[in-house]
């Protein structure tokens, strides 16, 4: 078995290092969107409790199955 030429090994290295620095960006940017993404989220939870401590007739008002019916009803 035959090893591989310093040039090819180097060249397959770099490769491989290019492929894995492409992917670790779009994981990053995968990363970033998700934070906001619960930033928005957390912010929506916390406005919505407060509204509730805070009584509003939205918070009150209970569901019924009414409410969770399909509009072709």
């Amino acid at each position: 078995m035959n090893a591989p030429q310093p040039d090819a090994a180097l060249r397959a290295l770099e490769e491989r290092y290019t492929f894995l620095e492409r992917d670790v960006e779009a994981l990053s940017r995968v990363v970033a969107e998700q934070a906001l993404l619960l930033e928005r989220l957390t912010d929506e939870v916390r406005e919505l409790r407060h509204s509730k401590a805070l009584g509003t007739p939205e918070a009150e008002a209970p569901r019924t199955l009414e409410d969770d019916r399909p509009p072709h009803y």
